[in-house]
C-alpha cells in the first residue's frame, strides 16, 4: 500500500514538472519519501528554488530536511550553512516547533 501511494506521489510530481507548473511542496513531500539522499537532497534544492515563485511558501522546512541529508552523508560543512539559514528563515516565520526541531538538530550535531 505504501509502495502504491509513494507511485502515485511520485506520478504526480512527474506530471507537476513535466506541466511546467511545479509546486514547492510537492517537490519537498518528494524529497521527504526519497531514500536516495543524494536525490532527496537535489529535490529539497528544487523546492528551496521553486520557491521564487511562491512567496507565501515557507523554505525553512525544505532547508531542514536539507541539512539532515546533508549530515547524513556527512557533507557537515554544507549542512551547518543551511542550518543556519534555516533557522534565521524559521525566526523570521514565528515557527516556534521548527526552531526547536532546528536547535535538536544543532545539538545533535555539536562537535
Amino acid at each position: 500500500m505504501a509502495a502504491e501511494a509513494l507511485a502515485e506521489l511520485r506520478a504526480l510530481f512527474e506530471a507537476q514538472q513535466a506541466s511546467d507548473k511545479p509546486d514547492p511542496f510537492l517537490s519537498e513531500t518528494m524529497a521527504d519519501f526519497t531514500t536516495d539522499l543524494n536525490e532527496a537532497i537535489r529535490l529539497y534544492r528544487l523546492a528551496i528554488e521553486q520557491c521564487a515563485k511562491f512567496p507565501d511558501e515557507p523554505t525553512h522546512t525544505k532547508r531542514q530536511g536539507l541539512v539532515e541529508r546533508l549530515f547524513e552523508l556527512r557533507q557537515n560543512a554544507e549542512a551547518e550553512e543551511e542550518l543556519v539559514r534555516a533557522t534565521r528563515e524559521a525566526f523570521a516565520a514565528g515557527d516556534s516547533d521548527a526552531i526547536k526541531d532546528l536547535n535538536a538538530i544543532a545539538q545533535r550535531t555539536a562537535v
